[in-house]
């Protein structure tokens, strides 16, 4: 069931932030974001997306530059765990505003009940520290009041000893992101696949460095031939090997399979090599 805002009241926010706080304290609940798709009403691109290596768990994301920032956040290596729609405690924003002398944001229509203020994303690195990606519209980031409650997250990510980002429309919306749209499905394999794909990348290796202007389908086809695979498992292990650094592309051209390996810039990473 959407959270209701109509009529807002400390206690009912208060309920739904303890539930968020819960899920993200204790590893045995399925982490709760606190603002779920079905909670906010935009004619935006709002998407449920599988978390990158929890299969239980989905992702919550509000906006298609929120779409784009997960999947250069699942991509990162770097990167262990994330959590969309994070929330700030009033006990931290309310005197962070007080501090910087801005106006806490409040439910429209409320008896001025403060709204509880989010972070797009915090993720925890390998090395235990963590960061956080504000996402804007470019447009919307350049407006005053979007900075004043952008400052109150930088704030708090201070307090905190978080890695603060502000990451805009115009740094996600490249090629690149609409590759690892696309990649993003193939990003694990079966563990009973591995050794097939480990045979397989060894012979499609073999037929790049035999021709590199070869159209990539074609190389496909010769290293499922040469495996004893399907065209399609062909396809699904190139696809993982990209999104997992076995193999590099050059990330500035559309991933179209009907391309010459040269050009699509299609290599070994140096961990293969």
């Amino acid at each position: 069931m959407a959270k209701k805002t109509k009529g807002m009241t400390l206690k009912r926010q208060k309920n739904w932030l303890d539930r968020h706080l819960l899920s993200f304290e204790h590893e045995e609940i399925m982490y709760e974001p606190f603002w779920r798709v079905e909670d906010v009403r935009s004619s935006g691109i709002k998407t449920k997306i599988a978390h990158f290596s929890d299969p239980e768990r989905v992702m919550h994301l509000l906006s298609q530059n929120e779409l784009w920032m997960y999947l250069d956040i699942a991509q990162n290596p770097n990167i262990i765990e994330t959590y969309e729609q994070f929330a700030i405690p009033l006990g931290f924003s309310i005197p962070i505003a007080k501090a910087l002398g801005v106006k806490h944001p409040v439910y429209i229509g409320s008896n001025k009940v403060p709204i509880i203020q989010t972070i797009d994303f915090v993720s925890i690195r390998s090395d235990t520290t963590k960061v956080a990606h504000a996402v804007k519209q470019e447009s919307d980031a350049l407006r005053f009041r979007t900075q004043e409650k952008l400052a109150i997250q930088e704030a708090y990510c201070e307090l905190e000893n978080i890695d603060y980002q502000l990451v805009t429309s115009t740094t996600l919306r490249t090629v690149k992101s609409e590759n690892l749209e696309a990649l993003f499905r193939h990003r694990n394999i079966s563990p009973f696949m591995l050794s097939a794909f480990e045979m397989w990348l060894s012979n499609f290796l073999g037929c790049v460095s035999d021709d590199r202007h070869a159209r990539v389908s074609r190389i496909l086809e010769c290293s499922a031939q040469v495996c004893g695979i399907s065209y399609s498992q062909s396809v699904s292990f190139f696809y993982y090997s990209l999104w997992n650094d076995h193999l590099g592309m050059d990330w500035s051209q559309r991933l179209k399979l009907e391309m010459a390996a040269s050009d699509l810039g299609v290599c070994p990473n140096a961990n293969v090599a």
